[in-house]
């Protein structure tokens, strides 16, 4: 029932937010994660795109809620100005992928498809280019099945 009122509340919030976001200066706060193992989910995250942990807003046996940001340390990532990741527990009885994909800007597409790949993660296409946004991209899935798009401008 916990788990139920605290999607409900995520729910809510995520309609709020997106009322707001009508008005200038407001900004992309985060993105959530649903994960069977929030915490291994979390180490994922951390080795793969050098990210920490700043908090843990919901820590029960069965419930956790793991932000990281970018920073290779914890202090240096609650300073960060770029949007957090919020990494949710999943119940294991449902399917992962079940939000818009995480996509992360990186400075090297291939270091970062390697990264996914040695930290468990998996490629899902070849990487790809759009001349118009003048990027690269890719579409991967983290450990959990939970889908990633790294984009690099191109020079």
């Amino acid at each position: 029932m916990t788990f139920v009122r605290l999607t409900l509340c995520a729910a809510v919030l995520s309609v709020a937010m997106a009322a707001a976001a009508q008005e200038p200066g407001n900004q992309v706060w985060g993105i959530r994660v649903m994960a069977t193992d929030a915490d291994a989910i979390a180490a994922f995250y951390e080795k793969t795109f050098g990210m920490s942990e700043v908090s843990r807003p919901v820590n029960s046996a069965t419930i956790k809620e793991i932000v990281l940001n970018f920073g290779a340390t914890p202090d240096i990532a609650r300073k960060a100005t770029t949007a957090g990741i919020a990494i949710f527990t999943r119940p294991a009885n449902t399917s992962p992928g079940g939000m818009a994909a995480l996509i992360l800007r990186v400075p090297d597409l291939d270091k970062a498809i390697a990264a996914v790949k040695a930290n468990g993660g998996t490629q899902v296409g070849q990487p790809g280019s759009n001349a118009i946004a003048m990027v690269r991209y890719v579409m991967l899935k983290d450990p959990d099945g939970n889908p990633i798009e790294l984009v690099m401008d191109q020079k």
